[in-house]
């Protein structure tokens, strides 16, 4: 049989017909012919490499050959059928179709179909067919990829969940995204492995149980840059290793977790038995954001924590009758709340002008004996009492003035508590101390700072009989405004590194970077507020509008909405109190409000102050009264911390506050004194 294409198909010029024929076969594409009724009249040698049949075992046959040999499934043969028939009655003129060959193999090609005219008026159809397997895949991978990154989302944004819960439901996601069975958490500490939460059945993978790190696989992690994937262990560990002979893991895929700059430990998949195939760049990707997820979560499990925790220290300090009692509540109860076990507290002793150890931990004796009493000059301490700023020593040896040079410790931390005394962390190992353990010991320095204050007041008055209850108040009520006044950073913070993760955009981390600005500048204001200075210090002129706008970015409710006169104009004003302001206002309306609430902020009608309004419940006449009274009486019995914030803030700039019966909602008032030019 002549298997070459009709003549007529291609032309009734010899020359030409040879020509086009010699392109056809040497094509990567498969290409074929058929008759209007499905004949096939001509397939080319790469076809037939597709399909794994004969030129002679196709010509003179139809397509329904490749359904009889199980290479097409017959809903695939159905529709080119259809596309055939609409063809070649004329109801289409060409045609893609995608379906897939070969069920061992499953292999994806793109089918194009087109009606062609002969020279002498007979019509056939012509097929191009691609192999786009690896294009399938792609798309395929890239879909899954963007499943698991919605997934991980939603997870993140349950607040309800614990991150116990988080990082099983993440595991789950991972080991169904990779077809792996074992997911795993890792901790490591002193060269050990521990495994916190895993999923699957392997025994020696579970949560508790423990191994050397020179015989685990996430040893090779460590040491890498940062992920490390294995298709083969036994091949590429051999089989005489000591992680593949204890956990028999056939592949291997896992990512260092990183907790600010310090390493915590892997986030890990794996099988009993090797991979059909090397773990893609899509795939190690994914597992590289799960692990930064990780990394991530944890920093803010920890920083929760200590935030709640420190508010417990601040109910111990309340009861601290003398100096030394809150010396030993933070070395103990602080430290503890930190795990920073190498910790003292030195009280200046302005009568002698030295520094006096009244308090330190066991951990801290068992490593450098009793601690001295530092003269003037004696040691790098004096340096940070006397400027009244928080040192950071990342290397001890790198240090020509330190105390004692044969020191076994190797980085410390100095935070002042005003002119009371010093607390002093140290650690063993060099940059021992991330951002949060300095951040962490500012807060604690202000609970403390307060709280001698308090003590040696009351100590003053005991004689009189009067008591200090006034600045003990104060004293939980700094606490509370700390954790809750970081909290609209800290959340606007988190929502714009999901986004960032998420898009790789470089103006979401500079929202990051702005939210973790705008938590450090609250902190220094309201360190100042726990000192008793409570005036606005940079004042300056701005718009309202941008800040109204910030603000409200870091208001964690999607649901809500926010309605902004044209133009606010300007105003002259502390901008990290003002943001601090409008933070709570629009905090107190979606707690009181709920998450679908309005809030309006506009000028006042005599432009002298602006308002900030909302759809909600509401005050009662009484809370209205307590609320403008407060800046009298320090005490609001139902309307929480937020509000005794907004207070400080209007104080602070010398304003007015009222607020208004109104027929619907809160509406808050505040009176400049200027117009908002």
């Amino acid at each position: 049989m002549d298997t070459a294409p009709d003549n007529g198909a291609l032309g009734d010029n010899k020359e030409n017909t040879n020509r086009y024929r010699s392109i056809i076969e040497a094509v990567r594409d498969g290409v074929f012919v058929v008759t209007l009724d499905g004949t096939i009249t001509y397939v080319n040698e790469s076809l037939c490499s597709l399909t794994g049949f004969e030129r002679n075992d196709l010509v003179g046959e139809t397509f329904e050959t490749l359904v009889e040999s199980e290479l097409v499934h017959s809903e695939e043969f159905d529709r080119f059928g259809t596309v055939i028939n609409n063809l070649a009655e004329g109801e289409i003129q060409d045609e893609i179709l995608t379906f897939g060959i070969g069920q061992e193999t499953k292999q994806m090609v793109d089918v194009r179909v087109s009606k062609q005219i002969r020279d002498d008026g007979t019509e056939d159809i012509v097929g191009v067919v691609r192999d786009v397997t690896e294009r399938e895949r792609r798309a395929r991978a890239a879909e899954q990829k963007q499943e698991i990154l919605a997934k991980l989302y939603q997870i993140g944004a349950e607040d309800v969940l614990t991150f116990e819960e988080k990082a099983e439901r993440i595991l789950a996601i991972g080991c169904e995204y990779l077809d792996l069975p074992y997911g795993f958490l890792t901790k490591v500490e002193e060269d050990v492995q521990e495994i916190v939460h895993a999923v699957g059945d392997h025994k020696l993978l579970q949560p508790d149980e423990s191994a050397p790190m020179e015989q685990s696989y996430c040893r090779k992690t460590i040491k890498s840059d940062g992920l490390v994937g294995m298709q083969d262990a036994r091949e590429e560990l051999g089989e005489d290793d000591p992680a593949y002979e204890l956990f028999e893991l056939g592949c291997y895929i896992g990512t260092k977790v990183m907790v600010g700059e310090n390493l915590y430990g892997t986030f890990c998949f794996a099988a009993p038995h090797d991979r059909d195939r090397q773990f893609t760049s899509g795939e190690r990707e994914v597992i590289r954001l799960l692990g930064q997820w990780a990394g991530y979560e944890l920093e803010r499990q920890r920083f929760e924590e200590r935030l709640e925790g420190l508010h417990g220290i601040s109910q111990q300090l309340l009861a601290a009758e003398t100096t030394t009692e809150v010396a030993e509540i933070t070395v103990e109860m602080g430290m503890d709340l930190f795990d920073l076990p190498v910790s003292a507290f030195w009280e200046y002793d302005a009568n002698e002008d030295v520094l006096r150890a009244v308090a330190e931990t066991d951990e801290a004796v068992r490593i450098v004996g009793d601690a001295p009493t530092f003269e003037r000059g004696d040691a790098l301490i004096w340096e940070s009492f006397d400027s009244g700023e928080i040192r950071h020593y990342e290397d001890m040896t790198e240090q020509p003035r330190a105390y004692n040079p044969e020191t076994p410790l190797r980085s410390e931390v100095h935070v002042p508590c005003g002119k009371h005394g010093i607390i002093s962390s140290s650690a063993t190992e060099p940059r021992a101390f991330d951002e949060i353990d300095i951040e962490s010991l500012r807060l604690l320095e202000a609970l403390v700072t307060e709280a001698i204050t308090a003590v040696k007041r009351e100590q003053q008055l005991a004689e009189r009989g009067e008591a200090l209850q006034r600045q003990n108040e104060r004293l939980e009520e700094f606490a509370d405004v700390v954790a809750h006044d970081l909290r609209n950073p800290l959340t606007g913070a988190v929502g714009f590194l999901e986004i960032a993760r998420k898009t790789n955009e470089s103006q979401h981390f500079e929202r990051v970077e702005q939210s973790l600005d705008r938590m450090e500048e609250l902190i220094d204001e309201l360190l100042m507020i726990a000192r008793g200075e409570r005036q606005a210090t940079n004042v300056q002129t701005y718009q309202i509008q941008p800040i109204v706008a910030e603000a409200w970015s870091y208001t964690d409710a999607p649901g809500a909405t926010l309605s902004v006169d044209d133009s606010l104009g300007e105003i002259r004003a502390d901008e990290t109190r003002l943001l601090q302001l409008f933070g709570n206002l629009f905090r107190n309306s979606v707690e009181h409000g709920g998450d679908d609430v309005t809030v309006e902020v506009g000028l006042l009608a005599d432009d002298t102050g602006f308002y900030v309004a909302d759809d909600g419940p509401g005050f009662s006449e009484e809370i209205r009264t307590e609320i403008e009274e407060l800046g009298e009486t320090d005490e609001l019995s139902g309307t929480g911390i937020g509000l005794m914030s907004v207070i400080d803030v209007v104080e602070a700039h010398g304003w007015g506050l009222t607020v208004p019966d109104t027929e619907q909602g809160a509406r808050f008032e505040i009176r400049t004194g200027e117009q908002s030019g």
